[in-house]
């Protein structure tokens, strides 16, 4: 199996503190590893970003935890 490796820029640090602080670490963590193990898994839904950021996915944040 192939694990991607993330990299996070200095805004999603900043980010990550709000999460945090809000009590979503527990969801963008399991979010974020699901992401290193097969970041084109469904769901979460993602699309493909165009212009300045193409090449680039969003995904949705929701995980389910069952």
């Amino acid at each position: 199996m192939v694990a991607w490796k993330l990299v996070f820029t200095k805004q999603a640090q900043k980010d990550a503190k709000k999460l945090s602080a809000a009590g979503l670490r527990p969801k963008a963590e399991s979010l974020l590893s699901l992401l290193a193990n097969n970041p084109y898994q469904s769901p979460p839904s993602f699309e493909k970003l165009v212009g300045d950021l193409s090449g680039a996915y969003s995904r949705r944040g929701v995980v389910d935890e069952s």
